[in-house]
């Protein structure tokens, strides 16, 4: 992935970041096969950083992941149009966007393993969907006391998804992290375009302009070459 040098992420946002943020990646094989997956980064007692996933049993990229071969991990991201009207400048339409791409190998999990990762990813999604609430008058709209949880699931559901799906851990040998977030534009632009990303009404707008917000890399009036 080309980066250009500019593009830099903003001082306590990286790469997993986003990946927690945008967990359904893209894992692509050699034959160019590919499959889309929820995963997640795991920060282990050292501080380096393994991406956890499942697999079904009869995609065909699961015999990639469990013969050890080398795949291509990608997280698009968050990623927003951004109109000329908006500079003071003169300038063209272009996107900001946040893609990350790993590459590694895989080890597959043993089924106490996978369990883990199914709780944690749960726990992540629900956690961000539907908050815990705590009190006495803490209620959903669904009537019950929190978000969903592995352990509501019945016995025989998760018992037939254990057999179909195998989980992976996988550690990157590369990691490419473009964050284009403005910082090719004069810096006393930048708050402008992340005031017209907060009004729009995807989320994926109101992320980057938050990110915009923090941008502290010096810019150029001119835009550099590449994307």
């Amino acid at each position: 992935m080309l980066i250009n040098p500019l593009y830099q992420p903003v001082a306590g946002h990286d790469f997993t970041d986003v990946i927690a943020d945008y967990p359904l990646g893209i894992i692509v094989g050699s034959e160019l096969m590919a499959a889309h997956l929820p995963m997640l980064p795991v920060r282990e007692p050292d501080g380096s950083v393994v991406i956890e996933g499942h697999i079904p049993r009869a995609d065909p990229l699961h015999a990639v992941l469990a013969e050890g071969r080398e795949v291509l991990l990608i997280f698009p991201g968050p990623s927003s149009y951004i109109s000329p009207e908006w500079y003071t400048r003169a300038g063209l339409p272009t996107y900001d966007f946040e893609p990350v791409h790993i590459r590694g190998r895989a080890t597959m999990m043993e089924q106490p393993a996978l369990e883990d990762h199914l709780r944690r990813l749960i726990d992540h999604h629900e956690e961000r969907v539907r908050p815990r609430q705590v009190g006495p008058d803490a209620t959903t709209s669904a009537g019950s006391s929190g978000p969903w949880r592995m352990d509501d699931s019945t016995e025989e559901s998760m018992g037939r998804l254990l057999s179909a799906i195998a989980g992976f851990r996988l550690r990157p040998r590369t990691v490419e992290f473009k964050s284009k977030i403005g910082q090719n534009r004069p810096a006393d632009e930048v708050p402008t375009t992340a005031g017209h990303l907060s009004r729009m009404r995807h989320p994926d707008a109101r992320y980057l302009a938050d990110l915009m917000n923090r941008v502290t890399t010096p810019r150029d009036d001119k835009d550099p070459p590449g994307r």
